[in-house]
């Protein structure tokens, strides 16, 4: 099939990637894109970094704050962060109701934990 129809209205939802969950899902190895809702407290359990994949977060309801390289960010509604390969980071709190996207490229298994 050369196209879906996805619905996002679970707390996460695999848009695209290696391994969707449903046959809904479009499967890629080059992109993976996550679609969140979160409407309660939410943070990553520690720090990590992706080896060779490049990562962006886009806000579209509420606001994350991340920890990038040790610095604190405060990503709101209608705003985007980009974290490239190598640079640790963490979400470390959402102010909810939070929905947006996590987009990855290439979709690879390639997360490291540097401190959890």
């Amino acid at each position: 099939m050369s196209f879906s129809r996805i619905s996002l209205d679970g707390r996460l939802t695999v848009i695209a990637g290696p391994q969707p969950p449903s046959d809904d899902g479009f499967r890629s190895d080059r992109i993976q894109v996550l679609h969140w809702r979160v409407d309660e407290p939410f943070s990553d359990e520690g720090t990590h970094l992706h080896r060779t994949s490049d990562e962006v977060y886009v806000v579209i309801e509420g606001a994350i704050e991340l920890e990038v390289d040790g610095s604190r960010v405060t990503v709101a509604a209608g705003e985007a962060v980009t974290v490239g390969a190598g640079v640790p980071h963490a979400l470390v709190a959402v102010q909810y109701p939070a929905r947006g996207l996590t987009i990855r490229g290439p979709a690879v298994d390639d997360k490291v934990v540097t401190d959890a």
